[in-house]
């Protein structure tokens, strides 16, 4: 959050969608949570999500999280190799995220 945050982004915005959508003048708005969970049952989504698309997304910002004082390089390796661990067997990945749908 903090390093969206650094980055001019908001880590909470799926929480303010519908509010953004109406001031926006859409209509017909709905925003639902989406929970993506893959475990060793489903092995092509802990591949494609876990590791190809979540774990590159937080490998890809190592660099700026350490500039910005956000993390200690230890920390950060502990983080990522807890986060390698939901990938591996007996390993569980849950994330939830909003997705929203309006009508302009």
């Amino acid at each position: 959050m903090r390093l969206q945050a650094a980055g001019g982004g908001n880590a909470l915005i799926g929480r303010e969608l519908h509010s953004l959508l109406t001031g926006a003048g859409y209509r017909d708005i709905s925003v639902r949570p989406r929970t993506v969970y893959a475990d060793a049952d489903r092995p092509a989504l802990v591949e494609g999500f876990t590791r190809g698309t979540f774990i590159a997304m937080v490998n890809s910002v190592r660099d700026e999280a350490l500039a910005a004082g956000l993390t200690t390089p230890a920390d950060w390796a502990r983080g990522i190799t807890d986060l390698h661990r939901t990938a591996e067997p007996g390993g569980t990945f849950s994330y939830t995220f909003f997705k929203a749908v309006a009508l302009l």
